[in-house]
């Protein structure tokens, strides 16, 4: 397997995840309960369902040229880096889907820690490589937040499909954790796991 500059934060991220689900297994969270803990489980769905296709799409438009080419069009022309932002907005559904103020601001705060050195690692890479076209880049387009005004298109594009591939593996992954988090708090709910902890 490849490791790239992202493997340790995709790790760390994974291993808070897993984390995450452990702890919903055996614990009862009492801010969201009855029907506001369904809209935040449908809440965090929502959020994952587009984060998941935002990163793909993205993917299409970065897929082999992310080093070579300074890529500006599609998701790349409202937000300097969408599949971060797809990845904070996968997280906070995440987040929602435990039922868990804590586990919520938690699973958002490190991710944010985490995304932010990437952006700032990237960004510094990006403009040593590319210079003022990436500075002028930098200062037009914002970071993580789209800015859907300056989004475009180009009239086509190339694809490579084994890239298209991961990324959909990547969003499948992203649905699975939604699932486990599910299946952890169906399980603590039907009393088939213990009760170890009580969170807000």
């Amino acid at each position: 397997m490849t490791r790239s500059r992202s493997t340790p934060r995709v790790r760390l991220i994974a291993a808070l995840l897993a984390l995450a689900i452990g702890v919903v297994a055996v614990s009862e969270r009492n801010a969201l309960r009855g029907l506001a803990g369904d809209l935040a489980q449908l809440a965090g769905l929502a959020c994952i369902v587009i984060a998941t296709g935002w990163r793909v799409w993205a993917s299409v438009f970065i897929a082999g040229v992310k080093d070579a080419t300074l890529v500006s069009t599609g998701p790349y022309s409202a937000c300097r880096h969408p599949l971060y932002a797809g990845s904070l907005l996968a997280i906070f559904g995440s987040g929602l889907a435990t039922r868990s103020v804590t586990l919520t601001v938690l699973l958002l705060a490190v991710s944010a820690v985490l995304h932010a050195r990437a952006v700032s690692a990237e960004d510094k890479l990006l403009s040593q490589t590319h210079g003022a076209a990436f500075d002028r880049f930098r200062r037009e387009v914002p970071a993580l937040w789209p800015n859907f005004r300056r989004y475009a298109v180009p009239e086509s594009l190339t694809i490579q499909p084994q890239i298209l591939r991961k990324a959909f593996f990547d969003a499948g992954s992203i649905l699975g954790a939604y699932l486990l988090i599910r299946v952890a708090d169906l399980l603590q709910t039907g009393g088939v796991t213990p009760t170890l902890l009580q969170l807000p």
